[in-house]
């Protein structure tokens, strides 16, 4: 049975330099931190992060819907 091994950044990207691959895996570190820093804030705030409609928007929201016409930009 062949064993599965883990897919790296340079799997993704073979053609990228080695000094490409090091941003790659430098912005990858920055976006999981930038998500657990999010997750720890919902979780904080009390939603539950398994719940599926966690990207739902409430009904009740504050801000209501403003409509913009396009030369009013």
């Amino acid at each position: 049975m062949e064993q599965h091994q883990p897919i790296t950044l340079r799997d993704l990207y073979p053609h990228f330099t080695d000094e490409q691959l090091e941003e790659a895996e430098a912005n990858l570190e920055r976006y999981l931190a930038v998500m657990m820093r999010i997750a720890e804030r919902l979780r904080s705030e009390g939603y539950d992060l398994t719940a599926p409609n966690l990207t739902v928007p409430e009904m009740n929201a504050s801000i209501p819907d403003v409509k913009v016409e396009p030369n009013q930009r």
